[in-house]
């Protein structure tokens, strides 16, 4: 199986609490699954969880994955408060009925490198495994999730299949990380896809789909190849020259429809 979402980042910005541009602009650009970019304390509300259920069958959206902010802890104390972030994540991804959360890295060496958000996930596998969740490690351009080797020092300390990586195309371009090698070496660890659009390998230039230089075709055809199972969520980075259009989204998913298959 392989389906298409969006993020809600790509209708709303960084502007997130309200999702009134998602569940307007995601069904009117033909998208039928939806990751939740939740990344405020006001967003882990049970209220706001019922709340987007309740907006998503409404809508007739499916909810993909659940997007909160990074790992990492400066302290053993933060390690607690990052772990019972995480958790209240799965929750929320359980109450919505979807079975994946994603999140980054801090910055490079920050948050206690890659040793504190090892710890963090040693501390989250039970959690996931009792709530039927996935933790998708998703790498950022500058971050302490950002590199093949940052992902091979991962996965060797923590080989539950409950724990795998995130592909970000465009923050993979933007790190100048060779994508082939990384599934080469991890393909198998791949838990989520996110596609998005870079212009210039070795630089963090985020631009419209069919305006840049990643080659998310290629990347995903090579998951597919390998019998890659779960979702493709586009990323559509907000733009400081106008506002996402439902036309930027629909011409997103009809880049990448052809890859859904349900078997």
């Amino acid at each position: 199986m392989i389906r298409l979402a969006c993020a809600t980042l790509s209708a709303e910005g960084f502007d997130y609490r309200d999702f009134a541009a998602t569940f307007e602009m995601l069904p009117a650009a033909g998208f039928k699954c939806v990751e939740f970019n939740l990344w405020d304390a006001a967003t882990m509300l049970p209220s706001i969880g019922r709340d987007l259920r309740e907006r998503c069958e409404r809508a007739s959206l499916m909810p993909a994955a659940v997007y909160g902010h990074g790992f990492g802890a400066e302290s053993d104390f933060d390690i607690a408060k990052d772990v019972a972030h995480k958790i209240r994540l799965m929750e929320i991804a359980r109450d919505l009925g979807c079975s994946r959360i994603v999140a980054t890295g801090c910055k490079r060496e920050e948050g206690g490198g890659l040793a504190r958000t090892t710890r963090i996930l040693e501390e989250l596998v039970p959690a996931a495994e009792e709530l039927d969740m996935l933790i998708c490690l998703e790498n950022h351009a500058g971050s302490n999730l950002e590199t093949v080797e940052d992902y091979v020092r991962i996965c060797e300390a923590i080989p539950s299949p409950r724990v795998g990586i995130c592909i970000d195309t465009g923050h993979f371009d933007a790190s100048d990380v060779d994508m082939d090698h990384l599934i080469d070496e991890l393909g198998e660890r791949v838990l989520h896809l996110h596609v998005k659009e870079n212009r210039g390998r070795g630089q963090v230039d985020f631009t419209r789909f069919g305006e840049g230089t990643t080659d998310n075709h290629h990347i995903v055809e090579r998951m597919a190849q390998r019998g890659y199972s779960g979702y493709v969520t586009v990323e559509l980075s907000p733009q400081s020259d106008r506002p996402t259009s439902v036309d930027d989204l629909r011409k997103a998913y009809e880049m990448f429809a052809g890859f859904q298959r349900e078997t």
